[in-house]
């Protein structure tokens, strides 16, 4: 059985990361958990989880749940963004993977997109590094950069938001 604390950190990693379903069983207890965004308050900021995971660390952990990888989710290249009603629909590229965030492709060298650029869903946007290999990150969206969600030379985790986009 886990703590509140621990199921709690389970739901924020959830919450930050772009799988929309978790589940897992242990043959004695269930434990899933599905992103509602719509539930969500209209200024709510996504990558707050705490007052939304409180309600759900309390029946995770009283049916006894323990972490798994999720349910055979594969990751996401964008989630939406809402800020207001009323605003403009926004789209976060996210990192693939876990990596250290490089803007161009050698020190030095001009920046693959910046604030203001306009991008195809092929334009790759940055690259990430772990353990000497680099991966490219495309766009998967057409759009405007409006911002940089990370610095040049910053570690980056799953899931983490690196750019948003204002899709045409």
């Amino acid at each position: 059985m886990f703590t509140k604390q621990e199921l709690q950190d389970i739901i924020e990693l959830i919450g930050r990361s772009p799988v929309q379903k978790f589940k897992y069983s242990d043959g004695t207890a269930q434990l899933l958990i599905v992103k509602d965004n719509a539930a969500l308050p209209p200024k709510a900021d996504k990558r707050s989880t705490k007052a939304a995971s409180e309600p759900m660390a309390e029946h995770a952990e009283a049916a006894g749940a323990k972490p798994s990888e999720p349910d055979g989710a594969q990751p996401a290249a964008m989630a939406e963004k809402n800020a207001e009603p009323d605003a403009p629909k926004l789209i976060e590229i996210v990192a693939p993977t876990v990596g250290t965030f490089y803007t161009s492709a050698e020190q030095g060298a001009v920046p693959f997109v910046q604030v203001g650029d306009k991008v195809t869903p092929e334009k790759v946007v940055c690259v990430l590094e772990a353990m000497k290999l680099f991966t490219e990150v495309s766009a998967k969206v057409s759009g405007e950069i409006v911002e940089i969600a990370v610095e040049n030379g910053q570690f980056v985790e799953y899931g983490q938001p690196l750019f948003i986009v204002k899709p045409e």
